[in-house]
C-alpha cells in the first residue's frame, strides 16, 4: 500500500474520486472548512460527466442513500431559520448536491487506499493543530479553525475510521506503516481531548458495544486483544492530558449537582439541561409535526418570561439533542427523516456472516472489504454519539463529512465488489443477517 499508487492506470473520472477520498478525510481538520476541497472536486467531476452518471443503473442501496439526501433538503427547508433570509437554504443545497455527487462517485469509485492515506494525514492534522493551540500557544481548549466541539468530534471520527481500516488491513499492512497508522491514530484521539468535547466521550460510549458486538461475531479470539488495545489507547491520551481531563469531568459533575439540586442553569451542562426540559415538554404538546423554528423560537421567548425556565436558553436556536431538536420543531415525522438517515448507513455498511462469506476464497480482497465495513460503520454510529449533546447537522462541517464520508466509502466498497466473480449486481444488497 504505497501512496504514489493512487492514481496510476484509471480514467480521468476515477483519478478524481480518488483524489477526493483523500483529500476530504486528509484536509478536514488541517483548514479551514479542509473537507469542502474533496468534495469541491466530486461536484466538479459531476458537473463534467453529467450527461453520463444520471442515465447509468446505480446499486439500490445507493438510490436509496441519494433519496434519502433529498429527504433531509426538504426537512431542513422546514427546519430553516426564517432569520437567516438567503443563509437558510445553505443546509438544504448541501444535501441536493450531494445526491449528485453520489450518483458520479459510486459509479467512479475511488481506490481505498487513498481513504487509508487521507485519515493518517487527516489525524497526524488534527494531532499538531490541537498541539499547537493548546501546548504552544496556551489556548484553554483546542478548536482548530472550527467550534471546538465540532473539531474534537470530528477529530475523534478520524481516528477511529482508521483504526477499523488498519485492523481489518492488518495482516497487509508493513510494521512501519502499522506504527505509523498506531500514532497517527493517537494524534487523533489527543487532539479530541484537548478539545474538550465531552461529546466525544458519550460517542465512544455509544460505539464500543457495536464494536465488540462486530468482533464476537467475526473475530471471537481477537476480543480481549481489542478491549486491552482500546484501554491502553485512551489510557496513553488521557495520561498526556491528565490534569485537563480531570478538570474537565469535575467541572461536568459540579454543573449536574448545581442544576440538580438549585436549577442553576448558568451553566454549560446546565443549560443543556434546561434545553432538554423545555424541548421534551413543549414536543409532547404537538408530537406529530412540531412547533416550527419560529413557533418553538416564539414559544421558548415567552415561557421563559412567564420564569417557567431559566433565561440561558434564549442564547441558542438548537437544543443541543439532536432528537430533542427535531422533537420539538419537526415532530416525530422530522426525528423518522434523520433516524433513516443514520439506519440506512449502518445497514449498507454492517459486515455480516453473509457478505463477507461472499470473499472467503479470496482473504486479500475479503480483508479490505471488511476494512472498509468497518471503517464506514463508525460515521453513522459515532454521529448518533455526538447527536446527544450537540446537533450536528446544524454545522457545515457535520453534514459535508458525514455527506461525503459516507459516499467515499461506500463508492469504494462497491468498487470492491464488483470485482466478485459472476456477480450480476454487487452483493453490497445482500440483506445482513
Amino acid at each position: 500500500m504505497k501512496p504514489p499508487s493512487f492514481l496510476h492506470a484509471m480514467p480521468w473520472p476515477r483519478q478524481l474520486a480518488t483524489l477526493a477520498a483523500f483529500m476530504v478525510p486528509g484536509l478536514a481538520l488541517w483548514l479551514p472548512s479542509g473537507y469542502s476541497y474533496g468534495a469541491g472536486l466530486l461536484f466538479v467531476g459531476a458537473l463534467l460527466t453529467i450527461r453520463r452518471w444520471p442515465f447509468q443503473q446505480h446499486d439500490r442501496l445507493t438510490y436509496l442513500l441519494a433519496i434519502l439526501m433529498l429527504a433531509m433538503a426538504v426537512l431542513w427547508i422546514a427546519l430553516s431559520d426564517p432569520r437567516e433570509h438567503a443563509g437558510q437554504w445553505d443546509r438544504p443545497v448541501k444535501f441536493l448536491l450531494g445526491a449528485g455527487c453520489l450518483l458520479f462517485v459510486t459509479i467512479n469509485p475511488p481506490r481505498p487506499q487513498a481513504l487509508f492515506w487521507g485519515l493518517v494525514v487527516g489525524c497526524f492534522g488534527a494531532g499538531a493543530i490541537a498541539a499547537w493551540q493548546v501546548y504552544v500557544k496556551g489556548a484553554w481548549r483546542a478548536s482548530g479553525h472550527t467550534n471546538a466541539i465540532q473539531y474534537g468530534n470530528l477529530a475523534l471520527l478520524l481516528a477511529v475510521m482508521l483504526a477499523m481500516l488498519a485492523l481489518g488491513l492488518r495482516r497487509q499492512l508493513t510494521r512501519p506503516v502499522k506504527l505509523l497508522a498506531l500514532v497517527a491514530v493517537l494524534a487523533g484521539l489527543n487532539a479530541s481531548v484537548l478539545s474538550l468535547s465531552r461529546g466525544g466521550w458519550l460517542a465512544l460510549l455509544v460505539a464500543t458495544p457495536v464494536g465488540l458486538v462486530l468482533l464476537f461475531q467475526i473475530r471471537r479470539q481477537a476480543l480481549w486483544k481489542a478491549v486491552v488495545g482500546l484501554v491502553a489507547a485512551v489510557a496513553i491520551v488521557c495520561a498526556l492530558n491528565f490534569d485537563l481531563v480531570t478538570q474537565r469531568w469535575g467541572s461536568m459533575e459540579s454543573e449536574v449537582q448545581t442544576y440538580d439540586q438549585r436549577g442553576d442553569a448558568d451553566t454549560s451542562v446546565g443549560q443543556r439541561l434546561e434545553h432538554w426540559r423545555l424541548a421534551w415538554d413543549m414536543g409532547r404538546e404537538r408530537p406529530l409535526l412540531g412547533w416550527g423554528v419560529a413557533g418553538y423560537l416564539a414559544e421558548k421567548a415567552a415561557r421563559v418570561a412567564a420564569g417557567k425556565y431559566h433565561t440561558s436558553i434564549l442564547e441558542y436556536i438548537y437544543v443541543h439533542n439532536e432528537m430533542l431538536d427535531l422533537f420539538v420543531k419537526v415532530g416525530l415525522a422530522g426525528m423518522a427523516v434523520v433516524l433513516c438517515f443514520y439506519a440506512l448507513p449502518i445497514y449498507m455498511f454492517w459486515p455480516s456472516r453473509a457478505r463477507l462469506a461472499a470473499w472467503d476464497a479470496q482473504p486479500r480482497l475479503r480483508s479490505q472489504v471488511l476494512a472498509l465495513r468497518l471503517c464506514g460503520l463508525c460515521i453513522p454510529v459515532l454521529y448518533i454519539g455526538f447527536g446527544l449533546t450537540q446537533v450536528f447537522f446544524a454545522h457545515n462541517s457535520g453534514i459535508m463529512f458525514y455527506l461525503f464520508s459516507n459516499m467515499l466509502v461506500w463508492a469504494a466498497l462497491l468498487g470492491l465488489e464488483r470485482q466478485l466473480p459472476g456477480s450480476a449486481a454487487p452483493p453490497a444488497n445482500a440483506a445482513p443477517h
